[in-house]
Order: C-alpha cells, then structure tokens, then sequence
C-alpha cells in the first residue's frame, strides 16, 4: 500500500485540511452571523433558531487553499475540476440566498457536469463480467453528466440534520481514500486526504447543537467533489462491479435519494417537491433525539463504506454476493421506512383530529 502521494503523507494532508476549516469556520460562523446571512426556522427545517449558512464557504476556502498549499493546483484536469467546483459552489450560495427553481439549478449542474466530461474526467469503460471491458466512446459523456448530477444532489438531500451531511461526506471520502491508496490511485488519495480534513475541521461547529450550517453552497460543492474523486478513482477500477464501488461509499445518500424518488412516484407526487419524510426525519419522529439519529446514520455509513472498500478487493463471485446483500438491506429498508412514515402520517392526522 503506498502510503505517500506527490511526496505528501495522506495523514498530513487530512491535517491541513483540518487546520484551515477548523479556522476558515470560525471565521466564517462570526461572519454569516453579522452580515445577517441566516438560516431562517420554516418548513421541513429541524432548527428552531436562526443559524448562519455560511459553512459551505469555510468549506470550499479550505479546500481550495490546501491544494494551493500543497501543490495540488498543478495536478492534471485541477482546472477543470476547480472551474467546475466554484460554479457549483456560487450556485449552492446563490440559491441559499435567494432559493432558486429546480429548473435552473438542474441546468446550471448539467452544464457544469458537461464541462467536466468535456474536459476528459469521464467514465470511460464498464467491465463486462463474462469478458473484456467494454469501451464506452461517447456513452462515457451522458453517464458522467448523470452520475455528476446525482453525486450533487444526493449529498444535498441529506443535509437534514446538524452534523450529518458532513459527517457521511467525511465517512464516504475515507472509504474513497482507502481505495484508493490500495490501488495507487495518487490524485484520489490526494483530493480525498484534504476533503476528509476539511470536513473533520467543520464538524466542530456544524455538530449537534450547530452553531453554523454547510448551506447548499457547501452540500452542493461536497456532493460534486466526490463524484469527480468517484470518476477519477473507483469507477477506474477494472472490476465488474466497479459502479457499485462509489454507490456503497455513499450509501445512505443514495438510499435517501432512492426512498425520496420512489415515495414520491408511488403517492403521484412530483419528484422534485420536498417533504418531512426522509430518512433523518422519519428517525426523529420515532422518538430519537437528533444526536441518536445522526450517530445511527454515521454507523450505516460506515458499514457501507466498508463494505465499498470489500467490493474494491472482492472476487467476482463474492463481490456480487456483497452486492446482493446490499439489494436484500435496500428492500428491508424500504419496508421499514414505508412503515416509519406511515406511523407519523397517522400521528398527523391523529394531532390535526385533537385541533
């Protein structure tokens, strides 16, 4: 296992990242706080006071100072990748600012993900179990403008709770990072090291109780990087399963994702229209606190993590045992959350009866 990347030890570089967002953060909750850039108590929001959203830029000032730092601007496709990352963070800030439609942030982030495949960072092959890899030409540009899309937006669904956003980010870029010093993949290992710092330096301040919040600027920006770390490092790897890689690192993510999407087809409702139901929400009305319930996440988290870092190494046989246990723990989910929501739908309409 190379345990140095560009000259850099990883655990230097998490320590980097953790300096300057541990500062960048305090710095930057003062700031929102004065400049009135608040997070405003109103639907499907959990805080009951106004917290500032200005974490998101601590996060992307951490980030991009630490590459600066260590040398990481003059890695290849970084000015791209840095282009691409101050569009979606500017769009995250705007739209905390001033809430825009979902049309206009979906364009801004196919655009952005277009960019980013024209630039060379694609998929460029899935791995075809039963013989070669198969090339996938032009097929690469739309699968890495919607796996792009979907890595942005998952992290921001997420975000529902103090700390747990940034806490599965930080938990998916160490599984990412551990797969990729394994298979010395440096640029991977390189970005991830300083994310995982950066994130660890934010969690501080943006745990139970926050006293800042990432913003979707943060979300945003967080969901993005992993998604570029994803299509430079795991989705490479030459294994039949290689997509499946990524989607465990990020596993709770997109099982949120997928419980949003498919709540909202089964009730005739629009996808992209909010509600109270998701994962985090749903814990909370059981009767957790929203400590317990984030921790639960982290746990998730990280077994999905672990079994991603497995699936990196597995034989093919035992990887799509992996994967089949990972489908069997989807529906288990899916039939648990459909019972959660339906005992809160029916705790509503009990409370709306009583007034």
């Amino acid at each position: 296992m190379q345990w140095s990347v560009f000259g850099w030890h990883p655990a230097l570089l998490t320590a980097i990242g953790f300096g300057l967002a541990f500062l960048l953060t305090a710095f930057w909750t003062k700031k929102g706080a004065a400049w009135g850039l608040m997070d405003l108590p109103r639907e499907r929001r959990v805080h009951a006071t106004p917290r500032p959203y200005t974490g998101g830029m601590a996060i992307f000032l951490a980030f991009n100072l630490a590459l600066l730092l260590t040398g990481g601007l003059h890695f290849p496709h970084l000015g791209p990748i840095g282009s691409g990352g101050l569009v979606i963070f500017l769009l995250g800030l705007v739209d905390d600012k001033y809430d825009l439609s979902s049309g206009i942030k979906l364009v801004v982030q196919f655009l952005v993900a277009a960019f980013i495949a024209g630039a060379g960072i694609r998929i460029g092959y899935l791995t075809n179990p039963f013989g070669e890899m198969v090339v996938l030409g032009w097929k690469g540009y739309p699968l890495t403008i919607l796996w792009l899309v979907l890595t942005i937006n998952v992290i921001n669904l997420i975000d529902g709770l103090d700390g747990l956003a940034a806490g599965v980010a930080a938990i998916a870029g160490l599984s990412l990072m551990v797969i990729g010093l394994g298979l010395g993949q440096s640029a991977a290992v390189f970005l991830c090291a300083i994310l995982v710092g950066v994130l660890l330096g934010f969690l501080p301040y943006n745990f139970y109780p926050a006293r800042v919040f990432m913003g979707n600027s943060g979300a945003y920006f967080l969901g993005y990087l992993l998604g570029v770390i994803s299509v430079i490092g795991a989705l490479k790897l030459p294994t039949a399963l290689a997509l499946a890689i990524p989607v465990f690192a990020m596993g709770i993510p997109f099982l949120d994702t997928f419980w949003a999407v498919w709540r909202r087809w089964r009730n005739g409702e629009q996808i992209m229209r909010g509600d109270r139901y998701h994962i985090h929400h749903l814990l909370l009305t059981s009767g957790l606190g929203m400590k317990e319930s984030v921790l639960i996440l982290y746990g998730l988290s990280l077994v999905s993590g672990l079994a991603s870092i497995f699936l990196s190494r597995a034989t093919l046989l035992l990887g799509f045992l992996i994967v089949l246990a990972g489908l069997g723990l989807l529906f288990l989910c899916l039939y648990g959350l459909m019972v959660l929501q339906s005992t809160v739908q029916d705790r509503e309409e009990e409370e709306k009866r009583s007034w």
